[in-house]
């Protein structure tokens, strides 16, 4: 493992995994090598008894990408199959709709100060919440009073992006009027390697352009289709993008793959790559 990274795992991608065991899932994360986590919510989980687990198999969580146990119990349905993945973008549309989402945050809130994280992050936002200037202003408009929720109970907030944000909303680009609008002292970033790209974005001038403003990635890659890749194997100057990442103040790379028939697999490979990059 480098001596600057303890890797992570964004556990999304072991989700169907965790249904079926949570416990020995863990477990073989951190029998892979991973020391960091990412978590959706709590996993419908009590997170004391999430925090026991992660502390038993050595493993700490900076981060969670916000989920109340309603929407967990969304996200769980689908990784079982027993709702399509319409029915799932239709209730993570309801979910975050801008009515819901403080409370969403503040439930993120009390997890993080459980499950000894620093970072409450916002997963998503739907093809709805960014129609047009005045609904995405007004999420703009909470993220900054998310963050200042965040802070004054000791947390940071952050937001991390898909390829959608990348859209241009008359003449700007949507992530642009994201990071001019939202308070860089209240609002970090998690910058996803696999969404910018798919965008058609380079994710090396974001951050030149905005030092202090990420605190970690997603570390993905894309293959020669501009589908999802294990970490290495696609067509990604990955050492490139860690190396930029870590310059701008970056300290948390969560290795994600949204939709892996072996995440386990492609977990294992993806960690044997990364500690065969240099310290």
């Amino acid at each position: 493992m480098s001596r600057k990274t303890a890797w992570g795992l964004q556990l999304f991608t072991v989700g169907a995994l965790l249904e079926q065991d949570f416990e020995g899932t863990l477990r073989q994360v951190a029998d892979l090598g991973y020391r960091e986590v990412e978590t959706v919510g709590s996993f419908g989980r009590d997170p004391a008894w999430l925090r026991g687990q992660l502390d038993r198999f050595g493993l700490v969580s900076p981060s969670q990408h916000i989920a109340s146990d309603e929407v967990y119990a969304s996200f769980g349905a689908w990784t079982r199959k027993e709702i399509t993945t319409e029915q799932n973008r239709e209730n993570y549309e309801r979910a975050f709709l801008p009515e819901k989402a403080l409370a969403l945050v503040e439930d993120g809130i009390g997890k993080a100060k459980l499950l000894g994280q620093r970072y409450v992050t916002w997963p998503i936002l739907m093809p709805r919440m960014l129609a047009d200037r005045a609904i995405l202003d007004r999420y703009i408009g909470i993220f900054n009073q998310a963050g200042r929720m965040c802070r004054d109970a000791g947390l940071t907030f952050a937001f991390h992006n898909h390829h959608r944000e990348f859209q241009r909303l008359g003449p700007d680009m949507i992530y642009d009027l994201i990071l001019k609008g939202t308070d860089p002292e209240l609002v970090k970033m998690e910058l996803d390697f696999y969404w910018v790209t798919k965008a058609g974005q380079d994710p090396i001038p974001y951050f030149e352009n905005n030092p202090g403003r990420y605190f970690g990635c997603h570390v993905k890659d894309v293959d020669a289709a501009g589908e999802f890749a294990v970490v290495g194997t696609g067509r990604l100057d990955l050492p490139r993008l860690i190396a930029a990442a870590r310059k701008a103040g970056a300290q948390h790379f969560f290795v994600e793959y949204d939709r892996s028939d072996d995440p386990m697999a492609a977990i294992r490979d993806s960690m044997a790559y990364l500690n065969r990059l240099p310290a």
